[in-house]
């Protein structure tokens, strides 16, 4: 009976045999993000004792250094600083810094003229702060963003010991209610979970800069972000990429560790940072390129192959495109059995990383992802330096 099926429907055995191939990879790809795991143990005394500087570089934000400021400056953490670098042409900038320097202690200004300096980036600026700061355990952040918790350093600054030289850590978008709110959050978080589990496997690749732990004598030794000044959207993900090993990374997930951006973002911000992030890929190593094209393909290749199979329902019956219906009942499972491990694995992550408000979008917005994704590589091949405005 089977050998009949395939024999006199060849066209329909090949697009179902594609579909259960793409369907195993996409799970497998799925289950290993159940390993991502919060570290639940409480945190003590010992864990307060080192200290560590946390590092934040802006420009032209005043609104977000007035609300979001005072998160990073309470924390309940004992030996810490605040290092501020900022444009000492902005003068409006310079008084609500002065304002805060009366208050706080711990806070570090550090202030130099953007327009006197040819590397005028994000990336320039932070490593000036790295340099800056009074202590070599580093914590990097950004002033658009908050710390879910007053125990934010302590959080990254436990996993920052030992062996551990990198840590990384979780940053997502604050829920407001927009489409495209919620679909910049489940973007961040898939992606999230994927660097995560490479960083897991040994494997790192990328980071969060705006959720990061490093030694600065690591910094220092893989020459910081200094030797990709000459990578088009270089980041300080690119030091990541390059100084981690299986030995010195490690994750940090706990909600006390998450920080939450403020800002509402829109399509041409998320677009923007998405194609940095394809110009980027080539940059990574080898394993990762692999992985992430691999993810890509069998995606596109499930619903363009879910698509066919349907859609020669639909057609005038021939015997090339007929599907029995016996093939029509086992595409069909096995594309609501991805959708449906999808959910599951998704949720459950969700929980961990305390997202919600996307999980019955995610199927419509792997679509999205998928339909912009030919624009997205061809704009990042015409795509020159961008620079911090």
């Amino acid at each position: 009976m089977i050998l009949e099926l395939l024999e006199n429907h060849l066209f329909a055995s090949i697009l179902v045999g594609m579909l259960f191939i793409c369907t195993v990879v996409l799970c497998v790809y799925y289950f290993r993000f159940l390993k991502i795991k919060i570290n639940k143990q409480p945190l003590d005394l010992y864990d307060q004792k080192q200290p560590i500087s946390v590092v934040i570089a802006t420009r032209n934000e005043h609104d977000q250094l007035r609300q979001n400021l005072p998160f990073f400056l309470n924390q309940n953490y004992a030996n810490f600083e605040i290092v501020v670098v900022i444009d000492e042409s902005d003068k409006e900038l310079t008084y609500i810094m002065d304002e805060f320097e009366k208050r706080h202690s711990n806070l570090k200004v550090v202030s130099f003229e953007w327009s006197r300096n040819f590397f005028v980036s994000h990336k320039f600026a932070e490593s000036v702060g790295i340099k800056s700061a009074t202590y070599d355990r580093i914590l990097v952040s950004n002033i658009t963003t908050r710390p879910a918790s007053p125990e934010w350093i302590a959080r990254m600054s436990r996993a920052l010991s030992g062996d551990k030289k990198i840590v990384i850590g979780y940053h997502t978008m604050t829920i407001k209610p927009s489409f495209i709110n919620v679909f910049v959050r489940f973007d961040t978080f898939f992606y999230t979970l994927y660097y995560l589990r490479a960083a897991l496997s040994g494997h790192s690749f990328t980071a969060d800069c705006k959720n990061l732990a490093f030694d600065r004598s690591l910094f220092y030794d893989t020459k910081g972000i200094a030797r990709f000044y000459n990578v088009n959207t270089g980041d300080e993900n690119m030091f990541v990429n390059k100084a981690t090993t299986k030995i010195n990374t490690a994750i940090e997930i706990h909600p006390d560790a998450i920080v939450k951006g403020q800002l509402k973002p829109t399509f041409g911000e998320w677009f923007e940072k998405t194609i940095r992030r394809r110009v980027l890929i080539k940059e990574f190593k080898k394993i990762n390129r692999v992985g992430l094209f691999l993810y890509d393909l069998f995606m596109a290749l499930f619903y363009i192959v879910s698509g066919l199979i349907f859609g020669c329902f639909f057609l005038p019956e021939t015997s090339f495109f007929d599907i029995p219906m016996d093939f029509l009942m086992i595409a069909g499972g096995l594309f609501f059995l991805k959708i449906l491990i999808q959910w599951i694995v998704f949720k459950r992550m969700m929980s961990r990383f305390k997202e919600c408000g996307f999980l019955l979008l995610i199927p419509v917005f792997d679509l999205v992802k998928l339909i912009l994704l030919p624009v997205l590589l061809f704009i990042g091949l015409f795509t020159k330096r961008i620079t911090w405005k």
